[in-house]
């Protein structure tokens, strides 16, 4: 079976692909938190019964004047907030195992790759608000490592070291996790009724699957496909993927017409931008001017392709 079958059979709901969802969610800031659980949650309810998800927050060691914070109180208020809470309890039948876990590190990326091994995890998530990690600063550093003369000291070099950590960790973070990972920029999501999903190379349709997540809710929702390669006009099996999926949300995802210019105005009334890894590193340096204008983003990085 090669990977658009799996994928197919995934939409379709085959034995094989009804396995739990355990996803972990990492961040360091509340409110991310909250953000990233609430597409956990959706995610999670997308699946079948018996998943989990396991939030992490990582806070920086404290200094030697600092005084220790009451423990997991900053966890608690992440996936007990009422939007979570009334997601996960939309299914009555339901089994959702909720952990939380606050610890405080400057190897992050050990203490996420360690905890996911041992919750036995299948997703990963790591939220980071876009004051520390935007589109711009994203763009910058792809632009650099464009130029194969570079080394990877080089480029970090160029930022603050503030903007370097995060960029070497979330290099490394999308490289070493071995199951499937997700990035999500925070721009103060607060809806998901619009999402935007770019297919800027072939391995982008492996996001697909991921705008089902969104169908657990009978909700008005308008997923917008712009098929920047036209790969789904020139492959029937992507094609018949695609169109599974439509399908399955009731016929309210659309195709971008290739022959207009997606503007600032478009981009603006977007509530999420789900788009794969390889995706979201041509969309940084294809040179689009409303790359400023992005709204919260979710960059996926599946092994399924």
């Amino acid at each position: 079976m090669d990977a658009v079958d799996k994928l197919a059979s995934w939409v379709e709901g085959d034995a094989d692909f009804k396995q739990p969802l355990h996803a972990l969610v990492c961040f360091s800031e509340t409110e991310t938190g909250k953000r990233l659980g609430v597409l956990a949650a959706h995610f999670t309810l997308s699946r079948i019964d018996k998943s989990s998800i396991t939030f992490l927050q990582l806070l920086r060691p404290l200094g030697p004047d600092q005084q220790e914070e009451e423990p997991g109180t900053m966890a608690n208020d992440v996936y007990q907030n009422r939007l979570f809470t009334s997601i996960i309890e939309k299914r009555e039948k339901s089994r959702v195992t909720i952990r939380a876990f606050v610890k405080r590190s400057d190897d992050w990326l050990s203490e996420i790759l360690n905890l996911s091994k041992e919750q036995e995890c299948n997703m990963v998530l790591l939220g980071i608000g876009s004051h520390r990690l935007h589109p711009g600063l994203c763009q910058k550093y792809f632009r650099l490592k464009n130029d194969p003369t570079r080394s990877e000291h080089h480029i970090l070099s160029q930022f603050q070291p503030s903007e370097a950590h995060i960029l070497s960790n979330i290099s490394s973070f999308m490289n070493r996790n071995p199951v499937a990972s997700g990035l999500f920029l925070n721009q103060d999501l607060d809806s998901l009724n619009k999402i935007f999903v770019p297919i800027l190379c072939p391995a982008d349709i492996q996001v697909l699957p991921y705008v089902l997540f969104r169908y657990a809710e009978k909700e008005p929702i308008e997923v917008m496909v712009w098929d920047a390669i036209g790969i789904l006009a020139s492959d029937p099996k992507i094609q018949k993927l695609y169109q599974q999926i439509g399908k399955k949300i009731e016929g309210k995802m659309m195709q971008w017409d290739g022959d207009r210019k997606i503007d600032r105005a478009f981009i603006k009334c977007q509530d999420l931008v789900i788009v794969g890894a390889g995706g979201w590193t041509k969309l940084l340096t294809a040179g689009l001017p409303w790359i400023d204008a992005l709204p919260s983003v979710l960059i996926i990085k599946d092994n399924i392709l």
